[in-house]
């Protein structure tokens, strides 16, 4: 492949985030006090596109941001972060997406997001970005964008013989081209959503096993206890560091997902690319907020892997 062209192409939205800190989250109908806010780029696809870009591959983002001030910041972070925005979509008359995330001193969240023009991508706009999709080594895609949008770049990238990672958050039903996904990328809650039965940990390897009926292979992530990787060799476990310092988790299943890609646009196997994975989102909870604040991500090899 021509090194100069982008190897990982990510379709998927783009936000401006703004940040909230509190104590603790509030619940139903409670007022708590916080301090806030902190803006930041975030949104899957931008947030993996950046990440991706942190590990030194080429990186290509496309997506849709208004025509306001908040996507002339997004176009400006990804390119400052190295990632080519050429066929971004600006549409004028659309505000960009935003989203509002409130972060405890747990370093837990809970976020709102309105897609705005994320939410305004069509079909059309696929043959528009289809050669772009045709170039890559990887294309990754996420649920927060239009799902007939998400189906047809996947069906172009199949054709086309483009290796595609479905990161499946939030959860949709995307149909049949779900078969399509090598991996199909699902943290906890979302692998309990499509198959139908609680997975927590690693003493869920078995059900999540049956991810192969879905998809070519399979990763669920599983918070601190890193991931669970499921492919023709069955089912093996990626642990995960302990972090330096844990002060927001947002983000950091972006970290992971954009960093996955980047280790298979690179020829590595996704076992491998698996823990070069985990130990980038265990390094992205170190910061606060995420894209715009991730670090340098290495592709580290294989770590130590526990059979299923």
């Amino acid at each position: 492949m021509d090194a100069s062209r982008p190897r990982v192409v990510f379709l998927g939205a783009a936000n401006v985030d703004s940040f909230y800190r509190v104590d603790a989250l509030p619940t139903p109908g409670e007022t708590v006090l916080g301090s806030g806010p902190v803006t930041a780029v975030g949104g899957k696809g931008a947030n993996q596109a950046i990440a991706a870009a942190r590990t030194g591959v080429a990186v290509r983002f496309l997506g849709a941001v208004g025509g306001d001030g908040a996507g002339e910041r997004i176009v400006r972070t990804l390119e400052n972060a190295g990632v080519d925005v050429d066929r971004l979509i600006t549409l004028e008359n659309e505000p960009t997406g935003r989203a509002v995330i409130l972060v405890d001193a747990q370093g837990q969240n809970e976020i709102i997001v309105s897609p705005a023009a994320n939410g305004r991508l069509t079909v059309g706009h696929v043959e528009r970005f289809a050669s772009a999709i045709g170039e890559a080594a990887v294309l990754v895609v996420q649920g927060e964008i239009p799902t007939a949008v998400t189906v047809a770049a996947i069906g172009v990238a199949e054709r086309a013989g483009v290796r595609v990672v479905l990161n499946l958050a939030p959860y949709i039903d995307l149909g049949p081209v779900i078969a399509c996904a090598d991996p199909l990328v699902l943290n906890e809650v979302e692998a309990t959503q499509l198959l139908g039965r609680p997975i927590t940990g690693v003493e869920s390897s078995e059900a999540v096993a049956e991810l192969t009926r879905f998809a070519r292979s399979g990763v669920v992530t599983i918070g601190a206890a890193g991931a669970l990787v499921v492919d023709g060799g069955g089912v093996a476990h990626i642990p995960a560091p302990l972090p330096r310092h844990l002060v927001d988790t947002t983000g950091a299943g972006d970290a992971f997902v954009g960093v996955l890609a980047a280790a298979l646009a690179g020829g590595a196997a996704l076992r491998e690319s698996a823990a070069s994975a985990v130990y980038a989102a265990t390094e992205s909870v170190a910061v606060l907020g995420a894209g715009e604040s991730y670090p340098e991500f290495a592709l580290v090899g294989p770590s130590k892997v526990v059979a299923g």
